[in-house]
């Protein structure tokens, strides 16, 4: 009964049971999550890699300059049917009977779409001082929890020290992260008379609510060229996520 005006009307981004104005509260919590982690992140693969690898390989020194740009999306997605139907069945002698069956359906949908984008300039953030403690809602869970930005950061500096790995320090490169969460529910109220049933079978009332986080973070240098890739980069992480969020609407 909660749901169901879904899809009758812009959706709210906070849950049903959530005051109006916690949105902006969490939103706030997850800027700052993802921040401290990048921060953290960043400052962990430096002082791990800060050395040059051995014979050829780079030291990370090339990382402190460069440009994190941030991209987060939510969307909720809302979606509501109704599927009314009813069956006559006529019985005559001799085991013969006649069934006659009708039905109607209407369905609702509406979807609700705030994106936010931002850049970090790296030194900034290690001009801003180190973080000593854990990152606020690290042992959450979705997009409050662990990121693992951090991991990522070392995976990608690590290649840059290997010998022969890698031509150069990277130009650019991205990492993507995406929740969803779906829930909902349907209800089948069933009628028999005589010879006539009201809903025999598909749900008469379904609903449902899906909710969708999505983080892009791409890095480059802070040169044109690397601006260009940088860009070129985000876009097709971005275009990526519309295709796949339009496939799980449709489903």
């Amino acid at each position: 009964m909660v749901l169901m005006g879904c899809g009758l009307s812009v959706p709210e981004i906070e849950e049903w049971y959530q005051p109006r104005e916690q949105q902006k509260i969490t939103e706030n919590r997850i800027i700052n999550h993802i921040k401290c982690e990048l921060h953290k992140g960043m400052d962990a693969a430096l002082d791990k890699y800060l050395i040059p690898g051995k014979k050829s390989g780079y030291s990370a020194e090339w990382f402190k300059s460069w440009l994190a740009t941030v991209t987060l999306k939510l969307s909720v997605d809302e979606k509501s049917s109704i599927n009314p139907g009813v069956t006559w069945v006529r019985n005559w002698s001799n085991n013969r009977s006649f069934t006659l069956g009708a039905g109607v359906n209407a369905s609702a949908d509406a979807t609700r779409v705030e994106t936010i984008s931002f850049t970090y300039p790296l030194k900034g953030l290690r001009m801003a001082g180190r973080i000593l403690n854990d990152c606020e809602g690290s042992g959450e869970v979705l997009i409050e929890g662990d990121l693992k930005i951090g991991q990522f950061l070392d995976k990608k500096i690590f290649l840059t020290t290997v010998p022969g790995t890698i031509p150069g320090p990277y130009s650019a490169f991205s990492y993507q992260v995406t929740f969803v969460v779906v829930y909902g529910g349907a209800a089948t109220p069933t009628w028999k008379l005589v010879d006539i049933t009201a809903n025999p079978n598909s749900p008469f009332f379904n609903t449902s609510r899906t909710r969708t986080h999505d983080i892009i973070i791409t890095f480059s240098a802070p040169t044109d060229e690397a601006a260009k890739e940088a860009t070129a980069m985000h876009n097709a992480a971005l275009i990526g996520q519309a295709v796949a969020a339009a496939i799980r609407a449709g489903q």
